[in-house]
């Protein structure tokens, strides 16, 4: 990728710069032929100006000083040559060269003059008497790589010299540049390989930095959501495991005690230890109670389960909230009087909620037989309030539950005797059922400590508009 990216940034950029070297050349040829065309008609007018004044000079002067001064004004230098050798030069170096090579080859007339050009130089000469008079147009020959150039020629290689140290210029940038893109792309890259890696060790705590272009944003919250993802079912895992852990010790630890007494009823009518006929009906009527219990533990237990996997389909419905709570209580009120506990509703606000009236039914059963079973004197109290909030309060003026506790009540299996021994404690899925029937009716249950002792569960259920619960469900 690295050698693609440079060659992509090197082909587009040296493209680049030849398109803008061949305009510039056009544009600089261009400039040469206007500079030609306007430049060399004025030249040649001092030509000519050059020619009359060399044909005018006399031939028996030799004051060359005198002439090149008079050739200077018209931007002319002269070189004398006599006997083959220069006896006057004015001439710059460029012009020295020129006038040797043009002179090697040139043959002067006997009278009259001669005009020649070479490199954009005029040149004018004449012989005057035994010398050789040769007048040569100051060019502007700037002094490069130690040498004068002609104008053009100095133009076009430093046109060249430029345009290839732009091009090295542009190579190396470029160059950088790529290594710069390259580690910035491979950066975010080699982070994500690292988390992968991670996840694949199993190691989903650590986030990923997000710290990288804008291009990659989102990849990064695509990986940062599927690890979240990941972890949430990791936890989620891991509480089920720790759930079916626990759920297999409480109903093996459950169903011990009640197994235990029935095989020790059973084994007490087999050796004879029950000789009367009464004897005999009471060992048999705790065996039925025994084996009742055990088949109301795995009742509650297959109902839990169903409603653990949300497998109980809810019926919501909007249901007057406070009339099903008093024709609650008026039907269980004799029941919960005969055990023990009186049931009473107060300030039952109006309020229409969405419930499924079976699995309330359920719910308000199951925190009665809560406060039955752990009531701490012979009678008992349970106090039910409605708020227009749609929060209902169920609470008994029992033991009640240390404050660390009270998360726990709705764990399965969960009982504040830690031994598990109380006979009257029940199998700890009472309030566990009413948690998961709650939350599936979209509600919320909670445990807190009565105001004056006791134990105190709020449920609050979703409002509905009154005018949708015209007959509600009781």
């Amino acid at each position: 990728m690295r050698r693609q990216i440079f060659f992509f940034h090197m082909v587009t950029l040296i493209l680049a710069l030849l398109t803008l070297l061949t305009v510039s050349g056009g544009v600089l040829h261009l400039v040469f032929r206007t500079y030609q065309d306007q430049a060399v008609p004025a030249a040649d007018s001092r030509s000519n100006q050059v020619q009359s004044t060399l044909a005018s000079w006399p031939e028996e002067a030799r004051d060359w000083w005198e002439l090149d001064q008079s050739l200077a004004k018209l931007d002319y230098r002269l070189a004398v040559e006599q006997n083959h050798q220069v006896v006057y030069s004015s001439l710059n170096r460029f012009q020295e060269d020129l006038y040797n090579r043009i002179f090697a080859n040139a043959s002067w007339p006997e009278s009259g003059t001669l005009s020649l050009q070479d490199q954009g130089v005029f040149i004018v000469g004449r012989r005057c008497g035994d010398a050789v008079l040769v007048a040569m147009m100051e060019p502007q020959t700037p002094e490069m790589f130690g040498q004068q150039r002609p104008q053009n020629e100095a133009a076009l290689i430093s046109f060249s010299v430029i345009g290839l140290a732009a091009i090295t210029i542009i190579g190396v940038l470029s160059f950088l540049f790529t290594q710069y893109q390259v580690r910035r792309i491979l950066k975010p890259v080699n982070a994500i390989i690292q988390a992968a890696g991670r996840v694949e060790r199993g190691d989903l705590s650590t986030p990923l930095d997000c710290k990288g272009p804008d291009e990659f944003s989102s990849v990064y919250a695509a990986f940062e959501h599927m690890r979240r993802h990941l972890l949430e079912e990791q936890k989620k895992n891991a509480r089920y495991e720790q759930a079916r852990t626990d759920l297999v010790s409480g109903i093996s630890h459950d169903l011990r005690s009640p197994l235990t007494s029935i095989r020790a009823y059973v084994e007490g009518l087999l050796d004879g230890v029950a000789q009367t006929e009464e004897s005999k009906q009471r060992y048999l009527r705790t065996i039925r109670t025994k084996a009742e219990d055990i088949d109301r533990l795995v009742s509650q237990l297959f109902l839990y389960s169903k409603l653990d996997l949300e497998g109980v389909p809810m019926e919501m419905r909007p249901i007057r909230l406070d009339e099903f709570v008093a024709g609650f209580v008026e039907e269980a009120a004799l029941d919960s009087r005969t055990r023990g506990l009186e049931i009473t509703a107060e300030r039952l606000t109006p309020v229409t909620v969405s419930a499924d009236p079976e699995q309330l039914r359920r719910v308000l059963s199951n925190i009665l037989e809560n406060s039955i079973k752990y009531k701490a004197k012979e009678t008992g109290r349970l106090r039910i309030t409605l708020e227009e909030s749609g929060r209902l309060t169920l609470a008994d003026d029992g033991p009640g539950v240390p404050e660390e506790a009270l998360p726990k009540l709705f764990d399965v299996f969960y009982r504040s005797d830690p031994a598990r021994k109380n006979p009257a404690g029940g199998s700890g899925l009472g309030l566990a059922i009413a948690a998961k029937a709650v939350q599936g009716m979209g509600g919320t249950i909670r445990a807190r400590s009565g105001p004056h002792g006791g134990l105190a569960i709020e449920i609050t259920l979703s409002k509905e508009e009154a005018c949708n619960a015209e007959n509600p469900d009781r």
